[in-house]
Order: C-alpha cells, then structure tokens, then sequence
C-alpha cells in the first residue's frame, strides 16, 4: 500500500469514527440507544412482522451471536424487542415501541446525515 493509500484509509476512518460519535452522542441523547442498537432494530423493522432468527442476523449484522444476545438482551429489558424460542431455533422479534423507536431514530440518522460535511479527498489537489 503506498504512503498516499495509506493516509487516505487513515483519514476515511477517522472521518468514520468523528460521524460514529455524532450518531451515537445523538442516538442516545434523544432515544436511549446507540447505532449499533438502531441497526439491529433496522434490520428487524426491514423484516416486516417475521421474527429473525439470530444466526442470519448476526450474520447480517457482522457480529457475532453472543455479541449479539447480549444486545438483545437489554433491548428486551427497556420492551423495545421479544426473544424467543428454544437453543436451536432462538428469535427475535421488535415489539411496537420497537418500531416506533426506529421510525423516530431514523429521523435522527438522516439528519446527521445531512449534517455530514463529506471529507475532501486527501489524494486530490484542488
């Protein structure tokens, strides 16, 4: 990787880190969850009324199963899902005030998105 591929790669990720902190300051600030949590709950909004099963959402997710039980987990402890099901065919599903939350929390995406000041190029110059 040349000095130049690696600067820009350090610099997107930096970039990535400082907007990751705003959604999740923003996030917590008005709905009690991080991104990671408004992700999943996406995902399971995305599923329409299935319950999902939690090897494909892990999957899905790009996190492990344990990492992800653990977010289940406080999830259903504030109501915002259900987890069911037996140790082969463990589900999860997003309960109304889930759905709500991620209609509201996605509000609060897009607008730091807007917010979002796309960073220059660092391999250009002007």
């Amino acid at each position: 990787m040349s000095d130049a591929a690696l600067r820009q790669c350090l610099s997107f990720q930096r970039a990535y880190a400082a907007f990751r902190a705003r959604l999740d300051d923003d996030l917590g600030t008005w709905h009690g969850i991080d991104f990671d949590d408004f992700v999943m709950l996406h995902a399971l909004a995305g599923a329409g009324h299935e319950p999902g099963d939690m090897r494909s959402l892990a999957t899905q997710l790009g996190t492990s199963r344990s990492a992800l039980l653990r977010r289940v987990r406080a999830l259903e402890k504030v109501g915002l899902v259900d987890y069911h099901g037996g140790v082969a065919d463990r589900r999860v599903t997003l309960r109304p005030a889930g759905r709500r939350l991620v209609a509201t929390a996605r509000e609060t995406v897009e607008d730091a998105w807007a917010r979002h000041q796309p960073m220059p190029d660092p391999g250009k110059h002007g």
